[in-house]
């Protein structure tokens, strides 16, 4: 009976110094909103999981209650078009305030730092990206108009700026919350359909300072956790380019290549020493590529009994299709394939992540030029066999 009596005496002082400090509440009053429904919604590296929903009272007052022991990303959402991103942290009791009619543009957040640090971030791209639609206005209520050309390279140059003051206060923003996950949203803004205002090849110091600062705060949070594994292979890729590059420079010789041709016999690059060799990366499916096709034949016909040959390899999955377009572009050259698509052995070993690509070799193998295309290639390979 003392045994039962202590317990429930520690559940009245625990009840009594908060509860349970993993519970979180979301307070909302918005205007306009009577009778209308409201989901939690989480923000989860997979997509979004719908949590809870509740109905608007006549007040415009609602509440979400939940648990958590890890920081959190919610979405609170009348729809998908329609709604406000929180950081919620376990204990938290965050106020949301707004008109439902234009929720994005006019609500309020308070009992969480981190939410209020997104709403700022949010305002200030919706800003940056209204500055470029209007600059795109302009310039189409006067294509056609004299001086349209001036006025292009005006608009131009604008939008180039709003872009980099986006990018220089984004930077900012990060330096100033730096142990915020409002941090890791700054990485992932777009002002438009996949153009990030911060990317990785040119950022990725920001990247790994965001991903340094928030796993040692925030180690069991998911998207902690996923932006940790993304900045590890980014560092992957960087260093594999950075190798690349080095090996595939002008003056070294080329890496060996040693696929089957469509009749199955292994052809390698290193055979054809003694010529100029174009070594081109292409597919039946890349339409550049079978659009820049009739240049090589033209290419390849000006200097085929000049010691000039072409060494294609194919990224295709299927042979059929392969041997197709080969016949179909009248392709009269060497070419290999090993049918596996991006994994091709060759493609990897050149680095290629995307076509058409190619490089010009000597007759001893080694790189002279790349990418050369169109009249840029007829220019080089007349530049060549005029000596």
């Amino acid at each position: 009976m003392r045994n039962l009596w202590l317990t429930a005496l520690v559940l009245v002082i625990l009840q009594a110094c908060g509860g349970n400090s993993n519970e979180f509440t979301i307070n909302g009053e918005m205007s306009n909103a009577s009778g209308e429904k409201f989901y939690l919604v989480e923000l989860t590296t997979d997509g979004t999981n719908k949590v809870d929903s509740v109905s608007v009272g006549e007040d415009g007052n609602f509440t979400f209650t939940g648990y958590t022991n890890v920081a959190r990303f919610f979405l609170v959402q009348a729809d998908p078009r329609n709604s406000v991103t929180l950081i919620v942290e376990p204990g938290d009791e965050i106020k949301l305030s707004g008109d439902l009619n234009k929720l994005g543009e006019n609500y309020q957040v308070e009992g969480s730092e981190g939410s209020r640090e997104i709403m700022n971030l949010r305002r200030r791209l919706e800003q940056t990206i209204a500055n470029l639609d209007s600059l795109g206005r302009i310039y189409r209520q006067n294509q056609g108009k004299e001086n349209a050309g001036d006025l292009r390279s005006r608009l131009n140059e604008q939008s180039r700026k709003i872009v980099e003051e986006q990018k220089a206060y984004t930077k900012d923003f990060i330096d100033r919350n730096l142990n915020s996950l409002s941090s890791l949203m700054a990485l992932y803004q777009q002002i438009g359909p996949r153009s990030y205002v911060l990317n990785p090849k040119d950022d990725f110091s920001y990247y790994e300072k965001v991903d340094s600062a928030l796993m040692a705060k925030y180690p069991n949070a998911e998207p902690v956790k996923s932006l940790h594994s993304q900045v590890q292979d980014m560092r992957k890729r960087m260093e594999s380019d950075a190798a690349s590059k080095k090996r595939l420079a002008i003056g070294n010789e080329a890496p060996e290549i040693a696929l089957p041709n469509p009749q199955g016999d292994t052809v390698k690059l290193s055979s054809l020493r003694g010529n100029y060799v174009l070594l081109d990366f292409w597919a039946s499916w890349c339409k550049p590529c079978r659009v820049e096709n009739p240049n090589l034949v033209k290419a390849y016909k000006h200097h085929s009994d000049e010691k000039f040959e072409i060494y294609q390899v194919s990224l295709d999955k299927k042979r059929q299709a392969w041997v197709d377009a080969i016949e179909k572009d009248n392709l009269d050259w060497y070419h290999v394939s090993d049918l596996e698509f991006w994994n091709s052995s060759a493609a990897q070993t050149y680095n290629i992540r995307s076509i058409p690509a190619n490089y010009l070799l000597n007759k001893k193998g080694e790189i002279i030029d790349k990418n050369l295309r169109g009249d840029d290639l007829q220019a080089r390979l007349n530049e060549l066999f005029s000596k």
